[in-house]
């Protein structure tokens, strides 16, 4: 088993006056380079940490209370947080389509904003008590995986023992996965072998192996934690036809039995191939997906419970109840399923979406940061960007434990989402999947 390392960290406290800048700026570039950031990713970190640490000095809290920074290396990531005193914090320019054009009164605080975005690869908003918290993330740079030069040939040994592979096996596992499977079938970061290590030296990821006495390797496995209560499962991925079943059988046992001993009450499986996995999961259901080339494969995701689920409050508009209650009861999963209404009460002016893009995959996944009453517009606006750069796939996912983001779910169904999955206990409470229908740009 590759050994996992304590997660890396370091933090700062400052005073919301932009005199103490140059300090900021050392600290998070420093930070990113001793996390593992190379020296343009670092860069880009501190160029956004910049952006955002004048804009909350001279627009949001000028000289009003403290800021505090912590940088953390995540495995193939470094991530800042800025915690401060919520205030009135307009975050439109977050959003991936901000334009200085599209901003009302632009000026260069906007601009700001626009380019922190930018400069990294994703953002986090998060709400605690009366604290905002602004997560920048930038990942590490990896070389992309090599094709063989020749195919790699099946696995047909039919003894085997499964084990936790090496780092050198862990990269050679990514390309034998691309010599068996298509790419739609295997998470993006199957292409960089070196973010595969990573992810499992820093305990993000788990992996296991099924190997013959020469140290072939006949199939893998992945997994890890969606939050604290589910195991997600990326497999099980078998490189021959002889004894297919048995090895994918034994991956999926050994997963079972290493999620078992962490804290969650669910797994959650999305198998690349048909197989016998009712043996093992209750069937969730299935989603399809489109390469830019129009190829088209369907996904099945399969749960199991590892614990007695106690029950959760779910929240819901009336257009959705009918889906849930259904689903729910075809799983056997107790939920509380209450009503959430737009009672007038006031709300920000801007809403912020989340935007994960793998464009290989022809694949977008959105989420939402902060709401805001012009939801439906930003929405548009990020759904004609996607249609002009041939994105095929664009999935939303609402986490029904949150009421405030289930009020947006009304608007996905007017503009042409429908539910295609539930992930029981993937987020604060269980996350819906919402997946555009038609899939063509």
């Amino acid at each position: 088993m590759i050994p996992s390392v304590s997660p890396q960290r370091t933090s700062l406290r400052v005073a919301a006056n932009d005199m103490f800048l140059p300090v900021v700026m050392a600290y998070v570039e420093q930070s990113s380079l001793a996390l593992g950031l190379g020296k343009s990713e670092a860069l880009k970190m501190t160029l956004a940490s910049e952006e955002l640490f004048l804009h909350l000095c001279r627009v949001v809290i000028p000289n009003q209370d403290d800021i505090r920074i912590r940088c953390v290396r995540k495995g193939h990531f470094v991530q800042s947080d800025f915690s401060f005193p919520e205030t009135g914090f307009n975050m439109q320019a977050f959003n991936l389509t901000a334009t200085p054009r599209s901003l009302e009164n632009a000026d260069f605080d906007d601009m700001r904003l626009i380019l922190a975005s930018r400069s990294v690869d994703r953002l986090k908003i998060r709400r605690k008590e009366n604290h905002l918290q602004i997560s920048l993330i930038k990942e590490k740079k990896y070389p992309r995986a090599t094709e063989p030069a020749e195919p790699l040939s099946p696995f047909n040994c039919n003894n085997f023992a499964i084990r936790y592979p090496s780092a050198d096996e862990l990269k050679f596992l990514a390309p034998l996965t691309r010599t068996f499977y298509p790419e739609l079938a295997l998470p993006p970061f199957f292409q960089y072998p070196g973010m595969l290590v990573d992810m499992m030296q820093s305990g993000e990821y788990h992996a296991v192996i099924a190997a013959g006495p020469a140290g072939e390797i006949g199939g893998g496995m992945l997994w890890h934690l969606l939050g604290d209560r589910t195991v997600e499962a990326i497999g099980p991925y078998v490189f021959g036809v002889s004894g297919a079943d048995r090895i994918a059988g034994s991956l999926i046992e050994a997963c079972i039995s290493e999620a078992g001993r962490t804290s969650a009450i669910a797994m959650i499986c999305h198998p690349p191939a048909t197989g016998q996995y009712h043996e093992y999961f209750e069937f969730l259901g299935d989603m399809d997906q489109c390469s830019a080339g129009c190829a088209r494969i369907r996904q099945s995701s399969w749960f199991r419970m590892m614990r007695e689920d106690m029950g959760s409050v779910v929240w819901t508009p009336a257009d959705l109840e009918a889906y849930l209650r259904q689903t729910y009861s075809r799983l056997f999963l107790p939920r509380e399923i209450r009503m959430v209404t737009d009672d007038g009460e006031n709300q920000s002016d801007h809403s912020v979406l989340s935007t994960q893009m793998d464009r290989p995959g022809s694949r977008v996944d959105l989420d939402i940061l902060w709401p805001g009453a012009d939801f439906e517009d930003n929405l548009l606006r990020h759904l004609q960007l996607f249609r002009n750069e041939g994105i095929r796939n664009v999935v939303f996912g609402i986490d029904v434990g949150s009421a405030w983001k289930s009020a947006i779910i009304p608007c996905l169904l007017r503009n042409g989402f429908q539910p295609v999955l539930i992930l029981p206990c993937a987020g604060d409470g269980d996350i819906v999947l919402f997946q555009l229908f038609p899939c063509a740009p």
